[in-house]
């Protein structure tokens, strides 16, 4: 299930302390749901504890965010579908993150039309400040570029733009000023919360001025490789407990090993069965921590493909720096509920 605005902040339109929403998660696959109108998956990749911290705020229908992760994640899904959102990678992780196949260095503004696939790779310490304006509040002109087939902005681009960076910086930290804060107009004088969501929504349309009929980013090869990935992944989805191997994914795919291969690195930074694994991990661990009772680890694990426990396990701690008996036993502490006979493992 995931949050509506009005669900997230209340009545819009208010200045009082429902325009905004402070989230922390601890765990991937909840961290997911924190962003309005975002349909994505969040797998870990680089081992240890997650923690996760959003800050939204809302008004006039635009939206700011800012997300911290703090381990590398693959997001996969679609964005925000009701109209532009801009976003700023930021992290302390001098690797380069992976944006649709497109490697993106650290201060990277990235722009994503509405709904669009996105596939990103971000590494530990990762902090994105996102701004979403819907379709509604730009200017004709703007919104052309959507419709525009040779237009750069129908699919996801990255932009080394030190002046829009700042822009995006400083929106964010003045949206963060002003969140919560009461402060009484004039009458018919436009509220500083108001403004400054209209000088974001300036911000958008003079970016589509800009950027939206630039030749697209995404290459032959780039392309290529997103449509062999989207394959693997469906091939997964499908049949991710069974007994899966290289080849199952070629065949899937109706392409080379080598371009398998090649088209998870492109895209993931990871190879095949390196990205199933990680896949398969998560899931282990949503069930565990799911169950609404306790469950069998060696009956869990063999669901999604694990049939050699002891490896399994190592696996496990590994990735989430805990086994999974300890995972059900915190579950269950945390719940409530001190029966665990059935743990096991």
């Amino acid at each position: 299930m995931y949050l509506t605005p009005d669900s997230l902040f209340g009545k819009r339109g208010t200045h009082d302390d429902a325009s905004h929403i402070e989230r922390v998660t601890d765990e991937p696959y909840c961290h997911a749901r924190t962003l309005t109108g975002w349909r994505r998956e969040i797998v870990q990749i680089s081992p240890g504890r997650f923690q996760g911290r959003v800050f939204e705020a809302c008004g006039r229908d635009v939206r700011v965010a800012r997300e911290f992760l703090s381990r590398g994640v693959f997001h996969i899904g679609s964005a925000y579908a009701g109209g532009l959102t801009l976003g700023l990678i930021r992290s302390t992780d001098k690797r380069a993150a992976i944006w649709n196949g497109i490697q993106v260095q650290p201060d990277t503004v990235v722009c994503v039309p509405p709904g669009a696939e996105m596939v990103f790779r971000s590494h530990d310490e990762t902090r994105v400040i996102w701004l979403f304006v819907p379709a509604g509040l730009l200017d004709a002109q703007a919104l052309a570029v959507f419709d525009d087939a040779e237009a750069s902005i129908t699919q996801p681009m990255c932009f080394d733009d030190g002046a829009l960076a700042v822009r995006i910086i400083s929106a964010y930290q003045a949206v963060r000023k002003l969140t919560g804060l009461r402060i009484p107009g004039e009458p018919g004088s436009l509220h500083p919360y108001d403004a400054l969501m209209a000088e974001i929504v300036d911000l958008a349309r003079g970016f589509l001025a800009i950027y939206g009929r630039r030749q697209p980013q995404l290459g032959i090869r780039e392309a290529h490789a997103m449509k062999i990935l989207r394959q693997v992944r469906l091939y997964l989805r499908q049949r991710i407990g069974e007994s899966i191997c290289l080849h199952d994914l070629c065949e899937a795919a109706a392409a080379s090993e080598r371009t398998v291969r090649n088209a998870c690195e492109i895209v993931t930074g990871e190879s095949p069965m390196s990205f199933l694994r990680a896949m398969r991990l998560n899931q282990v661990r949503r069930a565990l921590l799911n169950a609404a009772t306790p469950v069998r680890i060696t009956e869990t694990g063999a669901r999604w493909g694990f049939l050699h426990m002891p490896q399994f396990s190592r696996d496990y701690r590994e990735l989430f720096g805990e086994l999974p008996s300890e995972t059900i036993r915190r579950q269950l502490r945390d719940s409530g509920n001190t029966t665990s006979d059935r743990a096991g493992g």
